[in-house]
């Protein structure tokens, strides 16, 4: 059966060129022919061959310096090298051995000898590279390239294993699904090149967590992660283990010169309480992982029966809601804000309900945060943004003073920069005025960009600023509330979050830190808007700290168009206070 190994045949001299091939020329093998050493290094790197033939004598670069050269090289470490010499004595071949060759053959040759040599070399060779092949197959599918940890396929090998010795030996075993939170965030801001790298630390420091513990960390895809370990104190080792993956993955990272802090949440599953089988145990971390991001992330959950009821309607409403906006499911409310002094109309809040066909009209409350998760809340929020522009010029066509309409900006609007080109577009379809528009941002957005300064919301905030947009600090009181970002990004207005105004006339503490956000607003030149106000002590409360805008129920709930039409009509020219109070 004819070979199909390359061999590299390195002589000086012409006539010991034609004599190899013509004894190996009835082999089989593909013959590449050198004349010195800088030749055979280069076809040596370029063809990879099975075998070199290298001539010891040669000018130039001789056939020692050749072979030291080539065991330098990574690719080329493992190459079967035979050096060909007319030199018999003990030195060269010691010469030989230290510069790497693995054989040696003298001048002039033994055709018996020669192919019985190449015969056997070009053999063991493919031999050792089928091995490795396979070796590096086997690799692959059982391990991720990115981490070097299991992949999903050894995962549930392992995990079948330890069930197995499990059951044998009547122990708990806990299956942790660990997944980053807002992760995509990282990707878009900073670029894939660092959320690699955000990944391979995170999988160094679970492993380094749960050593101790002879736990096996996998990577199953993207940025989620699985611990399984086997314990016979349940609560008190599976909660330590998790609070500690936890904090060890929050401590900040610096990573191609970003100085990054991302946080995880995890759900926990128990064999055998949870699941007889991998599988089973599996979707059952997972569901209790979507539990603990929605009660609010950087935490971690154990699986319980009642949440596979949680995980169908979460499902469900997944569903529906990719098809709310295709299908006009989506409307805007519009809640009316009051000047405090005279009464009268100067803007509204457009709030977003869903319409949907079975359970009735939705607060967002109900899928805003399934939106943020899904990525769904950018296509969304443009839409609200259009709709809000679009609905507050028809009122103006309609003859009714201009008023602004405060729109609420999700924070995944903001990383895709693609806020500016979303607001130019809906103010120039809409023909509105940037005056009559209000951006709402919360505390947290303007806080964690100042970690991230390649794509700053400060320059996004000034540029609309200069077009006129105005911009809002949502819920003002339940963050940072820090005054430094306050000076440094243009805010125009606060709005003071309904937890403190609810009990102003019950609790001394809110009514002081009311009047405090107040002035210090005041100092800064900002106006101040009061949501959640209810009742005519509240709002003599916040008249005596001259709180300019007022919204909440005392006036009016969140209202459908139709409904701030009529409003509108009804009150025009008209302070909504008087006829109130």
């Amino acid at each position: 059966m004819p070979e199909n190994s390359t061999i590299l045949i390195v002589d000086d001299e012409m006539v010991s060129r034609y004599t190899v091939e013509v004894l190996l020329a009835q082999e089989g093998y593909t013959l590449v022919f050198a004349e010195c050493g800088e030749e055979a290094l280069e076809k040596a790197v370029k063809l990879i061959p099975d075998l070199m033939l290298l001539d010891v004598m040669m000018p130039g670069m001789d056939g020692f310096e050749v072979c030291q050269r080539l065991r330098a090289n990574p690719r080329l470490a493992e190459l079967p090298i035979v050096m060909i010499t007319a030199l018999d004595d003990r030195d060269s071949r010691l010469r030989g051995i230290e510069a790497g060759a693995d054989d040696f053959m003298s001048k002039p040759f033994d055709r018996a000898e020669l192919r019985a040599r190449v015969r056997t070399i070009t053999r063991l060779n493919r031999y050792r590279r089928l091995i490795e092949t396979e070796e590096q197959l086997v690799y692959l599918a059982n391990y991720d390239m990115l981490t070097s940890l299991p992949n999903r396929n050894l995962l549930l090998e392992r995990l079948r294993q330890t069930l197995t010795h499990a059951c044998r030996s009547h122990q708990n075993v806990a299956i942790l699904a660990l997944d980053l939170d807002n992760f995509q965030m990282i990707n878009d801001g900073v670029g894939h090149e660092v959320g690699d790298n955000m990944l391979r630390e995170v999988a160094q420091r679970l492993t380094r967590t749960v050593s101790s513990m002879g736990a096996t960390v996998a990577r199953l895809s993207g940025d989620e992660f699985v611990v399984i370990f086997d314990t016979n104190n349940l609560v008190k080792e599976v909660s330590e283990m998790a609070q500690l993956m936890l904090d060890n993955i929050s401590e900040q990272m610096t990573l191609s010169n970003h100085e990054v802090v991302i946080t995880a949440s995890i759900g926990i599953s128990v064999y055998p309480s949870d699941g007889q089988d991998a599988s089973v145990l599996l979707k059952n971390a997972n569901t209790a992982l979507a539990r603990a991001k929605a009660a609010g992330k950087n935490t971690y959950q154990f699986f319980t029966t009642e949440m596979n009821k949680v995980a169908l309607e979460r499902l469900i409403l997944e569903n529906q809601l990719r098809k709310a906006l295709t299908h006009n499911q989506l409307c805007l409310y519009y809640q009316p804000q009051i000047d405090s002094n005279t009464g009268h109309f100067v803007g509204m809040e457009a709030l977003l309900r869903w319409q949907h066909p079975k359970l009735g009209l939705l607060s967002p409350v109900k899928f805003v945060p399934v939106a943020e998760e899904m990525g769904l809340i950018i296509p969304i929020g443009e839409w609200v943004l259009r709709t809000a522009c679009q609905q507050n010029k028809a009122w103006q066509r309609a003859g009714f003073p201009p008023l602004r309409v405060s729109v609420n900006v999700s924070g995944r609007q903001i990383y895709p920069a693609n806020l500016l080109q979303t607001v130019k577009d809906a103010l120039t379809d809409s023909g509105l005025n940037p005056n009559y528009l209000e951006l709402e941002l919360t505390e947290s957005m303007l806080i964690s960009e100042e970690d991230n300064q390649k794509d700053s919301i400060l320059a996004v905030l000034n540029e609309l600023k200069a077009m006129g947009v105005l911009i809002a600090i949502d819920d003002f009181g339940t963050g940072y509330s820090s005054l430094s970002y306050l000076k440094r990004f243009p805010v125009n207005t606060l709005k003071i979050d309904r937890s403190f105004i609810r009990d102003i006339g019950k609790n001394e503490d809110d009514a002081a830190i009311t009047s405090a956000i107040i002035a210090m607003a005041h100092s800064l030149r900002l106006t101040v808007v009061a949501e959640g106000v209810e009742n005519l002590e509240q709002l003599t409360f916040l008249q005596g700290q001259q709180c300019e805008i007022i919204q909440g129920y005392f006036f009016s709930p969140p209202i459908s168009v139709e409904d701030m039409t009529h409003m509108l009509h009804k009150f025009r020219n008209k302070s909504l206070i008087n006829c109130e109070s």
